[in-house]
């Protein structure tokens, strides 16, 4: 009895202040917002080296790891006809020094569970305390000590042409390349690497810079971790005071000049379903200048980081073109930029822009609300202290304060300058950023579906179209087709030049070795076929069987990992008319119809272009070289999880096998991007049946 009479006297006493609480609440008041929070930043010590080398430490004693991060403050440098030098210099500089190979490097920072990696403009060096000494021994000589050897120099270059070549396919890479290019003409920023770039590197350029640039009178040290300051003193002067500091050259540009209207330019991704948006400029934005903060507020409501975003809540909440809208303004010393932009499908392009431009004149003409600017704040005042936590973030913002010459109170009253931004503020940085009439609005998509839709939003009413690396595309005229000319012709034309009638009816079996490299692994393929129409296939990784597949003539199987599969249906009939060996002979026999359609450039040579569809109504399109009588290149629409989207095969060095001709290099764009090497071809060699069962 006695606990019940306490419940209720508990209940009585909650009801009395929750209705006290309802009395003196009225919600109709909005709450005034409390004053920013007080900030305590962790400290840090700064100290600098006889030659220049300014070190910044920050201790935490929580975990026994200590971090080792240098960076150099140097001028970015136009590397005209060689870009990527810069950064291949610095990728190098742990590819072997005057006493250590690469592959010694690698085993001494494994040895002891450590971290070294080096990029364009420094190191990054971690490790468990004990091991310190050890870590930067190697540091220093990998810093002090490069000597760029010419086999990892082909490696890395070798390693950049293949991701370009993968990036060749990807509408975000394409997107983000060519709007480096257009956003800054005239800057370092908007050099971009190519194949051709790429092999004009030299060891020669990667030590010229290294000699012109790696001074530490120009770079930074930061140490992070479980160290002291007098430590930090002994282990910098130890590993890093013979660094010899010298001049270092510096560089100034002239800030880009803003566009005369809007600019509308395409980037053709023929059959794409979705387009890339991007819509973008430079802006004279520096780090730690009076506007930042505001504008960093601005960008907030506008579309950046927080879901109620305008650009997200517009094109994803209300008018569902996509499944993310944002924008970014970001500060530079050399010249910044703004960038706003979604994925959105090929039919809802034209209506996405015009709600992005409808967004970017509504900011700057109408004032934000209160509970936009409160609820930016909020968010911004609470991923702020969170960083806090991070040792790492002390570091960064004590390189920052040195680097930028920044007020030494810059980031303890952060907060508080954050909060003290008015609305009219946010409307006047908008104003000044966001400037649509001086915009770039880049679109990676199907030219044809896009181009007519896109004239309204261009100043001029004239689009720009590029090709993949921001290189203009002139519009050509369709050519002629010669009188007279006909698919068959073409076909025939392409027989001969890859040996001849006799010689392919002569042929009673192929065996093709090739291989290719996929996420860093070697992985062969050998191809059987066999007159009429049989074909086997087995692809593999390091010596295991990944998958094969099978076809007697009547019957197909495939067998992977997942195990055995047999084809049927429509498959089975596609299986049966793409197994037969030199189709071309029998295109009639198998029913397949051919349409000479247009000549079109491939690889800057014109090619005539042919329409082969096969019985089951499947379409692709062959195009022969009009000179050499050659097929060069295939195209074909295939359905993928995201939509259709168009593969191409690029079919190059060709060569004799046998008194035939094959191409030797096969490249695969579209879904996966693929260099298929033709490594051996052996004809009549006398095939097994066994073989395709």
């Amino acid at each position: 009895m006695k606990n019940f009479k306490q419940t209720i006297s508990f209940l009585f006493i909650a009801i009395f202040f929750i209705a006290s609480a309802k009395a003196q609440l009225d919600r109709s008041i909005r709450p005034e917002p409390g004053p920013a929070p007080e900030i305590k930043i962790g400290e840090h010590k700064t100290f600098m080296l006889d030659n220049g080398l300014k070190v910044i430490v920050v201790e935490n004693h929580k975990v026994p790891i200590v971090s080792f991060q240098l960076t150099l403050d140097v001028d970015p440098v136009m590397e005209k006809d060689a870009v990527g030098y810069v950064s291949t210099t610095g990728n190098l500089l742990r590819a072997g020094t005057k006493s250590k190979t690469k592959p010694e490097i690698d085993e001494k920072v494994d040895f002891i569970g450590a971290t070294l990696n080096t990029y364009s403009n420094g190191i990054f060096a971690r490790t468990l305390k004990k091991h310190t000494d050890e870590l930067l021994e190697i540091m220093s000589d990998v810093l002090l000590n490069p000597v760029f050897p010419e086999s990892e120099l082909e490696k890395n270059k070798k390693q950049a042409i293949s991701g370009l070549k993968s990036s060749e396919t990807s509408p975000g890479a394409i997107a983000n390349r060519v709007a480096q290019k257009l956003r800054f003409p005239n800057l370092p920023y908007g050099e971009i690497q190519t194949e051709e770039t790429i092999n004009n590197i030299t060891r020669e350029k990667c030590l010229e810079y290294y000699n012109n640039y790696y001074k530490p009178n120009k770079a930074y040290l930061i140490i992070v971790g479980d160290i002291t300051e007098k430590e930090s003193k002994t282990l910098a002067e130890k590993y890093f005071g013979k660094w010899e500091k010298g001049e270092v050259p510096e560089h100034t540009y002239q800030f880009p000049n803003k566009n005369i209207g809007t600019r509308v330019a395409i980037i053709n991704k023929e059959d794409a379903v979705q387009s890339i948006i991007k819509i973008t400029y430079p802006i004279n934005l520096k780090p730690g200048s009076e506007d930042y903060i505001p504008a960093y507020l601005t960008n907030q409501i506008f579309g950046g980081g927080i879901f109620s975003g305008r650009l997200m809540q517009n094109l994803r909440e209300d008018k569902a073109y996509t499944y993310g809208a944002r924008s970014s303004i970001s500060p530079d010393p050399l010249a910044g930029y703004f960038e706003a932009g979604a994925e959105v499908a090929t039919e809802v392009t034209d209506s996405a822009i015009t709600q992005f431009l409808y967004e970017m004149n509504r900011i700057r003409n109408e004032k934000v609300s209160e509970e936009e600017i409160q609820l930016s704040k909020n968010v911004s005042t609470g991923s702020f202290a969170l960083s806090l936590e991070k040792p790492q973030t002390i570091a960064r913002f004590a390189f920052n304060t040195q680097r930028y010459n920044l007020p030494e109170d810059y980031y303890t009253t952060y907060l508080e300058k954050l909060n003290a931004v008015t609305i009219n503020e946010v409307q006047q940085m908008a104003k000044k950023y966001i400037t649509p009439d001086n915009a770039i609005i880049l679109v990676v998509g199907d030219k044809d579906k896009l181009y007519d839709r896109l004239k309204p939003f261009d100043a001029d009413g004239k689009i720009e179209v590029y090709d993949a690396y921001g290189n203009p595309v002139k519009e050509e005229k369709a050519k002629a087709l010669p009188e007279g000319m006909t698919a068959k012709m073409v076909i025939e034309r392409y027989v001969e030049a890859i040996g001849g009638k006799e010689k392919l009816q002569s042929m009673n079996d192929i065996t093709i070795h090739a291989s290719t490299e996929m996420n860093g692994m070697q992985i062969n393929q050998v191809t059987y076929q066999k007159a009429p129409n049989k074909f086997a296939m087995k692809m593999s990784m390091n010596g295991n069987v990944m998958t094969e597949q099978k076809f007697n003539g009547e019957e197909g199987v495939v067998k992977s990992f997942q195990g055995e599969q047999k084809i049927e249906g429509e498959n089975l009939e596609k299986l049966k008319i793409e197994s037969t060996l030199n189709p071309e002979l029998k295109y009639n026999e198998l029913g397949i119809k051919l349409e000479l359609v247009a000549i079109e450039n491939v690889n800057e040579k014109d090619a005539y272009k042919i329409k082969i569809e096969s019985p089951t109504g499947e379409v692709k399109y062959d195009f022969y070289d009009v000179e050499s009588g050659l097929r060069v290149q295939t195209k074909q629409k295939i359905t993928t999880p995201q939509g259709e989207m168009t593969q191409t095969q690029s079919y190059l060095d060709y060569k004799d096998f046998d008194g035939i001709k094959y191409p030797t290099l096969i490249r695969i764009t579209g879904m996966q991007n693929l260099e298929l090497n033709v490594d051996s071809v052996e004809i009549n060699t006398g095939l097994e049946d066994e073989i395709f069962e």
